[in-house]
């Protein structure tokens, strides 16, 4: 099939400060141009609380309208968490997702909810600038890490699981 054939369609896209969420293509757009791909649950999940931004949802509305019929509570609280970690980039906080005392979880308005731009494929012909040179020197950074944030978002995912499993108990 000839490519000037295809008709490209804009996708729903929620604009944030720092990250741009678009749940077709279930990632996260980061301001540094890098993307974050979200599992088929975290993006269900995060799709329905923005759909609801501002609003706190349950963990039990959020399982009942979100989770396939084959999964289980803990597989969505398991989903739930690893949403939470990644709402952090470098450190910080950049995904306005929360965590409202007992009550269940929230996202905060985004700045605008707009149709993401279908992004044209790029020329093979042309040099990427992201492509390995050879004679480049590798440059390694792994020697630089954040511990803290890790273990922070941790710390909250064990508790907001232990919370969620005390308040259905």
């Amino acid at each position: 099939m000839d490519d000037s054939m295809v008709t490209k369609v804009n996708s729903r896209c929620y604009r944030f400060s720092d990250v741009d969420f678009e749940p077709e293509s279930r990632s996260l757009y980061w301001q540094d141009s890098s993307v974050t791909t979200l599992t088929y649950e975290e993006c269900r999940l995060l799709e329905m609380l923005c759909y609801h931004a501002g609003e706190v949802l349950s963990a039990r509305v959020l399982y009942a309208s979100t989770s396939l019929p084959d999964s289980s509570f803990s597989q969505h609280q398991s989903s739930l968490c690893s949403l939470l970690s990644k709402s952090y980039r470098q450190g910080e906080k950049v995904l306005p997702l929360d965590v409202v005392g007992d009550h269940g979880y929230r996202v905060s308005l985004p700045q605008k909810t707009y149709q993401r731009q279908a992004v044209p494929a790029p020329d093979p012909s042309v040099p990427d600038p992201l492509d390995v040179h050879v004679d480049e020197p590798v440059v390694d950074n792994s020697t630089e890490r954040h511990i803290l944030p890790i273990v922070a978002v941790t710390l909250i995912s064990l508790l907001t699981v232990a919370a969620a499993f005390a308040y259905f108990m």
